[in-house]
Protein backbone atom coordinates (compact mmCIF):
# COMPACT_ATOMS: atom_id res chain seq x y z
CA UNK A 1 0.00 0.00 0.00
CA UNK A 2 1.22 3.04 -0.90
CA UNK A 3 1.96 6.59 1.69
CA UNK A 4 -0.69 8.14 0.22
CA UNK A 5 -3.11 5.72 0.87
CA UNK A 6 -2.13 4.37 4.12
CA UNK A 7 -2.71 8.05 5.10
CA UNK A 8 -6.13 7.66 4.25
CA UNK A 9 -6.31 4.92 5.36
CA UNK A 10 -5.52 5.74 9.14
CA UNK A 11 -7.48 9.33 9.12
CA UNK A 12 -10.83 7.16 8.67
CA UNK A 13 -9.98 4.55 11.22
CA UNK A 14 -9.16 7.72 13.49
CA UNK A 15 -12.89 8.71 13.03
CA UNK A 16 -13.99 5.16 13.38
CA UNK A 17 -12.34 4.73 16.61
CA UNK A 18 -13.82 8.32 17.61
CA UNK A 19 -17.58 6.72 16.97
CA UNK A 20 -18.23 7.79 13.78
CA UNK A 21 -19.95 5.36 11.63
CA UNK A 22 -18.77 4.86 7.71
CA UNK A 23 -21.76 2.87 5.53
CA UNK A 24 -21.29 3.94 2.44
CA UNK A 25 -23.42 6.62 1.79
CA UNK A 26 -22.74 7.80 5.46
CA UNK A 27 -21.50 11.47 5.63
CA UNK A 28 -22.25 12.48 2.05
CA UNK A 29 -24.20 15.20 2.53
CA UNK A 30 -23.55 18.63 4.00
CA UNK A 31 -19.85 18.08 4.19
CA UNK A 32 -17.58 20.48 4.35
CA UNK A 33 -15.51 20.96 1.23
CA UNK A 34 -12.00 20.18 1.81
CA UNK A 35 -9.09 22.72 1.35
CA UNK A 36 -7.51 22.13 -2.35
CA UNK A 37 -4.15 19.41 -1.59
CA UNK A 38 -1.11 20.44 -3.50
CA UNK A 39 -0.66 19.38 -7.22
CA UNK A 40 1.70 16.51 -6.53
CA UNK A 41 -0.90 15.10 -3.94
CA UNK A 42 -3.59 15.08 -6.61
CA UNK A 43 -1.86 13.18 -8.79
CA UNK A 44 -0.38 11.01 -6.68
CA UNK A 45 -4.09 10.19 -4.93
CA UNK A 46 -5.75 9.84 -8.10
CA UNK A 47 -2.88 7.22 -9.47
CA UNK A 48 -3.11 5.02 -6.44
CA UNK A 49 -7.35 5.13 -6.78
CA UNK A 50 -7.21 4.27 -10.30
CA UNK A 51 -4.38 1.24 -9.33
CA UNK A 52 -6.24 0.04 -6.23
CA UNK A 53 -9.86 0.31 -7.81
CA UNK A 54 -8.86 -2.06 -10.91
CA UNK A 55 -10.35 0.50 -12.99
CA UNK A 56 -8.16 -0.35 -15.59
CA UNK A 57 -10.30 -3.99 -15.59
CA UNK A 58 -13.38 -2.00 -16.61
CA UNK A 59 -11.75 -0.46 -19.49
CA UNK A 60 -10.43 -3.50 -20.45
CA UNK A 61 -13.90 -5.22 -20.49
CA UNK A 62 -14.98 -2.56 -22.33
CA UNK A 63 -12.66 -3.72 -25.94
CA UNK A 64 -13.28 -7.34 -25.26
CA UNK A 65 -17.19 -6.40 -25.66
CA UNK A 66 -16.43 -4.67 -28.93
CA UNK A 67 -14.96 -7.33 -30.25
CA UNK A 68 -17.45 -9.53 -29.00
CA UNK A 69 -19.95 -7.63 -30.38
CA UNK A 70 -18.45 -7.13 -33.35
CA UNK A 71 -17.47 -10.90 -33.88
CA UNK A 72 -21.84 -11.53 -33.11
CA UNK A 73 -23.18 -9.21 -35.37
CA UNK A 74 -21.11 -9.51 -38.23
CA UNK A 75 -20.51 -13.49 -38.53
CA UNK A 76 -19.18 -13.02 -42.70
CA UNK A 77 -17.03 -9.74 -42.05
CA UNK A 78 -14.34 -10.03 -44.40
CA UNK A 79 -10.80 -10.89 -43.05
CA UNK A 80 -8.87 -7.93 -43.76
CA UNK A 81 -11.50 -6.25 -42.33
CA UNK A 82 -11.35 -7.89 -39.07
CA UNK A 83 -7.59 -7.35 -38.85
CA UNK A 84 -7.92 -3.95 -39.06
CA UNK A 85 -10.56 -3.57 -36.43
CA UNK A 86 -8.96 -5.72 -34.21
CA UNK A 87 -5.25 -3.22 -34.51
CA UNK A 88 -7.76 -0.31 -34.34
CA UNK A 89 -9.48 -1.69 -31.19
CA UNK A 90 -6.14 -3.25 -29.32
CA UNK A 91 -4.06 0.24 -29.87
CA UNK A 92 -6.82 2.79 -29.94
CA UNK A 93 -9.37 1.39 -27.33
CA UNK A 94 -6.88 0.34 -25.19
CA UNK A 95 -6.85 1.13 -21.00
CA UNK A 96 -3.63 3.21 -21.60
CA UNK A 97 -5.41 5.33 -24.29
CA UNK A 98 -8.31 6.02 -21.84
CA UNK A 99 -5.80 6.61 -19.35
CA UNK A 100 -4.92 10.08 -20.13
CA UNK A 101 -8.37 11.40 -20.37
CA UNK A 102 -9.59 10.04 -17.60
CA UNK A 103 -6.56 10.44 -14.98
CA UNK A 104 -7.27 14.61 -16.38
CA UNK A 105 -11.08 14.11 -16.03
CA UNK A 106 -10.46 12.97 -12.14
CA UNK A 107 -7.60 15.60 -11.32
CA UNK A 108 -10.20 18.49 -13.22
CA UNK A 109 -12.84 17.49 -11.17
CA UNK A 110 -10.59 16.55 -7.89
CA UNK A 111 -12.15 15.98 -4.48
CA UNK A 112 -9.86 15.18 -1.59
CA UNK A 113 -12.90 13.81 0.60
CA UNK A 114 -14.80 11.56 -2.31
CA UNK A 115 -11.25 10.34 -3.12
CA UNK A 116 -10.09 8.99 0.30
CA UNK A 117 -13.71 7.60 0.33
CA UNK A 118 -12.57 5.93 -2.92
CA UNK A 119 -9.08 4.38 -1.35
CA UNK A 120 -11.11 3.44 2.15
CA UNK A 121 -13.30 1.46 0.22
CA UNK A 122 -11.05 -0.12 -2.30
CA UNK A 123 -8.39 -1.36 0.90
CA UNK A 124 -11.13 -3.02 2.90
CA UNK A 125 -11.23 -6.84 2.45
CA UNK A 126 -14.96 -6.43 0.18
CA UNK A 127 -13.66 -3.82 -2.30
CA UNK A 128 -10.24 -5.86 -2.80
CA UNK A 129 -12.46 -9.01 -3.18
CA UNK A 130 -14.48 -7.10 -6.09
CA UNK A 131 -11.46 -6.41 -7.69
CA UNK A 132 -9.97 -9.69 -8.25
CA UNK A 133 -13.26 -10.69 -9.24
CA UNK A 134 -12.81 -8.53 -11.59
CA UNK A 135 -9.57 -9.24 -12.94
CA UNK A 136 -10.12 -12.48 -13.09
CA UNK A 137 -13.01 -11.60 -15.72
CA UNK A 138 -10.68 -10.32 -18.03
CA UNK A 139 -8.38 -13.11 -18.22
CA UNK A 140 -8.37 -14.61 -21.32
CA UNK A 141 -9.65 -17.98 -22.27
CA UNK A 142 -13.00 -17.97 -20.34
CA UNK A 143 -15.88 -17.85 -22.42
CA UNK A 144 -16.54 -21.78 -22.58
CA UNK A 145 -16.43 -21.57 -18.71
CA UNK A 146 -18.76 -18.61 -19.04
CA UNK A 147 -20.71 -20.08 -21.27
CA UNK A 148 -21.30 -23.12 -18.71
CA UNK A 149 -22.14 -21.13 -15.76
CA UNK A 150 -24.52 -18.87 -17.57
CA UNK A 151 -26.44 -22.66 -18.93
CA UNK A 152 -27.03 -23.37 -14.97
CA UNK A 153 -28.44 -20.17 -14.17
CA UNK A 154 -31.46 -21.13 -16.66
CA UNK A 155 -32.48 -24.36 -14.19
CA UNK A 156 -31.20 -22.41 -11.24
CA UNK A 157 -32.39 -18.72 -11.73
CA UNK A 158 -30.24 -16.07 -8.90
CA UNK A 159 -32.26 -14.80 -6.15
CA UNK A 160 -33.95 -11.59 -6.93
CA UNK A 161 -32.06 -9.51 -4.31
CA UNK A 162 -28.88 -10.90 -6.60
CA UNK A 163 -30.25 -9.92 -9.97
CA UNK A 164 -30.85 -6.02 -8.49
CA UNK A 165 -27.76 -5.27 -6.87
CA UNK A 166 -25.95 -6.79 -10.13
CA UNK A 167 -28.20 -3.93 -12.03
CA UNK A 168 -27.28 -1.50 -9.63
CA UNK A 169 -23.33 -2.31 -10.44
CA UNK A 170 -24.05 -2.16 -13.83
CA UNK A 171 -25.83 1.13 -13.78
CA UNK A 172 -23.99 2.59 -11.25
CA UNK A 173 -20.19 1.45 -12.97
CA UNK A 174 -21.47 2.63 -16.55
CA UNK A 175 -20.74 -0.62 -17.76
CA UNK A 176 -23.11 -0.84 -20.44
CA UNK A 177 -23.12 2.85 -21.31
CA UNK A 178 -19.63 2.59 -21.64
CA UNK A 179 -19.71 -0.28 -23.75
CA UNK A 180 -22.70 1.07 -25.85
CA UNK A 181 -20.31 4.44 -26.41
CA UNK A 182 -17.37 2.75 -27.62
CA UNK A 183 -19.55 0.75 -29.81
CA UNK A 184 -21.07 3.51 -31.23
CA UNK A 185 -17.82 5.82 -31.81
CA UNK A 186 -16.45 2.78 -33.92
CA UNK A 187 -19.74 2.62 -35.91
CA UNK A 188 -19.89 6.61 -36.56
CA UNK A 189 -16.24 6.60 -37.27
CA UNK A 190 -16.84 3.46 -39.44
CA UNK A 191 -19.28 5.59 -41.84
CA UNK A 192 -17.61 8.74 -41.43
CA UNK A 193 -14.67 7.32 -42.90
CA UNK A 194 -16.81 5.67 -45.48
CA UNK A 195 -18.44 8.85 -46.43
CA UNK A 196 -14.84 10.81 -46.93
CA UNK A 197 -14.46 8.46 -49.47
CA UNK A 198 -18.02 8.43 -51.61
CA UNK A 199 -19.20 10.40 -54.03
CA UNK A 200 -21.54 13.75 -52.95
CA UNK A 201 -24.75 11.65 -54.69
CA UNK A 202 -24.28 8.35 -52.83
CA UNK A 203 -23.68 10.53 -49.47
CA UNK A 204 -27.12 12.41 -50.12
CA UNK A 205 -28.24 8.32 -50.18
CA UNK A 206 -26.30 7.62 -46.94
CA UNK A 207 -27.61 10.73 -45.05
CA UNK A 208 -31.26 9.13 -45.66
CA UNK A 209 -30.33 5.91 -43.97
CA UNK A 210 -29.79 7.73 -40.91
CA UNK A 211 -33.32 6.82 -39.58
CA UNK A 212 -32.64 3.40 -39.74
CA UNK A 213 -29.02 3.38 -37.92
CA UNK A 214 -31.36 5.45 -34.76
CA UNK A 215 -33.91 2.70 -34.80
CA UNK A 216 -30.56 0.35 -35.30
CA UNK A 217 -29.09 1.80 -32.48
CA UNK A 218 -31.75 1.59 -29.95
CA UNK A 219 -31.96 -2.14 -30.48
CA UNK A 220 -28.17 -2.36 -29.87
CA UNK A 221 -28.28 -0.19 -26.55
CA UNK A 222 -30.76 -3.26 -25.05
CA UNK A 223 -28.80 -5.86 -26.36
CA UNK A 224 -25.40 -4.60 -25.29
CA UNK A 225 -26.84 -4.19 -21.91
CA UNK A 226 -28.34 -7.67 -21.75
CA UNK A 227 -24.89 -8.72 -22.55
CA UNK A 228 -23.21 -7.02 -19.53
CA UNK A 229 -25.54 -8.10 -17.25
CA UNK A 230 -25.18 -11.81 -17.81
CA UNK A 231 -21.26 -11.04 -17.80
CA UNK A 232 -21.53 -9.46 -14.56
CA UNK A 233 -23.36 -12.40 -13.19
CA UNK A 234 -20.21 -14.63 -14.21
CA UNK A 235 -17.31 -12.26 -12.98
CA UNK A 236 -19.28 -11.88 -9.88
CA UNK A 237 -19.97 -15.31 -9.20
CA UNK A 238 -17.74 -15.95 -6.51
CA UNK A 239 -19.17 -12.84 -4.00
CA UNK A 240 -22.51 -13.17 -1.99
CA UNK A 241 -25.40 -11.58 -2.19
CA UNK A 242 -24.51 -9.33 0.52
CA UNK A 243 -21.16 -8.58 -1.07
CA UNK A 244 -22.52 -7.59 -4.02
CA UNK A 245 -25.40 -5.32 -2.65
CA UNK A 246 -22.26 -3.66 -0.24
CA UNK A 247 -20.48 -2.86 -3.61
CA UNK A 248 -23.37 -1.37 -5.20
CA UNK A 249 -24.30 0.58 -2.04
CA UNK A 250 -20.88 2.22 -2.55
CA UNK A 251 -20.94 2.95 -6.46
CA UNK A 252 -23.84 4.54 -5.54
CA UNK A 253 -22.69 6.73 -2.41
CA UNK A 254 -21.41 9.94 -3.44
CA UNK A 255 -17.88 9.06 -3.52
CA UNK A 256 -18.31 6.03 -5.73
CA UNK A 257 -20.21 8.75 -8.06
CA UNK A 258 -18.09 10.87 -8.17
CA UNK A 259 -15.32 7.95 -9.12
CA UNK A 260 -17.02 6.44 -11.51
CA UNK A 261 -19.20 9.23 -12.98
CA UNK A 262 -15.72 11.92 -13.36
CA UNK A 263 -14.23 8.56 -15.27
CA UNK A 264 -17.38 8.22 -17.42
CA UNK A 265 -16.52 11.82 -18.46
CA UNK A 266 -13.10 10.95 -18.82
CA UNK A 267 -14.03 7.87 -21.29
CA UNK A 268 -16.71 10.04 -23.25
CA UNK A 269 -13.68 13.01 -24.05
CA UNK A 270 -11.38 10.30 -25.42
CA UNK A 271 -14.96 8.39 -27.42
CA UNK A 272 -15.15 11.70 -29.53
CA UNK A 273 -11.45 11.77 -30.65
CA UNK A 274 -11.59 8.21 -31.43
CA UNK A 275 -14.15 8.75 -33.94
CA UNK A 276 -11.56 10.75 -35.98
CA UNK A 277 -8.76 8.21 -35.48
CA UNK A 278 -11.56 5.27 -36.46
CA UNK A 279 -12.39 7.25 -39.41
CA UNK A 280 -8.82 8.04 -40.39
CA UNK A 281 -7.40 4.41 -39.97
CA UNK A 282 -10.26 3.62 -42.30
CA UNK A 283 -9.18 5.91 -45.30
CA UNK A 284 -5.46 5.60 -44.46
CA UNK A 285 -5.77 1.51 -44.25
CA UNK A 286 -9.02 -0.59 -45.56
CA UNK A 287 -9.86 2.17 -48.85
CA UNK A 288 -5.95 2.25 -49.66
CA UNK A 289 -5.84 -1.39 -49.53
CA UNK A 290 -9.08 -1.95 -51.88
CA UNK A 291 -8.12 0.57 -54.02
CA UNK A 292 -4.72 -1.08 -54.38
CA UNK A 293 -6.32 -4.26 -55.01
CA UNK A 294 -8.96 -3.71 -57.65
CA UNK A 295 -5.92 -1.60 -59.82
CA UNK A 296 -3.71 -4.69 -59.71
CA UNK A 297 -6.77 -6.39 -61.11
Amino acid sequence: MSRFARVAVLSLAGLLLAGATLPAGAQDKSRARAKAAPVDERVAGIDEALRVSGLRNHLTRVRLRLKQTIDDNNPNLDADVRRWLWRTLDVSFSPEAYAKPVKQALFDNYDADFLTRVLVWYNFPAGRKMVRLEQSGVEPGQSQARDRYLATLENRQPSEERLVAIFRIDEASRASEGTFGAIRAVVIGWNRGIEQVMSEQAQQRAAQGEIARDVFRAQMRDTVSEEVLRELMYTYRGASDAELRAYAEFLESDAGKWFFSTAYKGQQAFLEKAVDKVAEAYVNTIYVNETNRSSKN
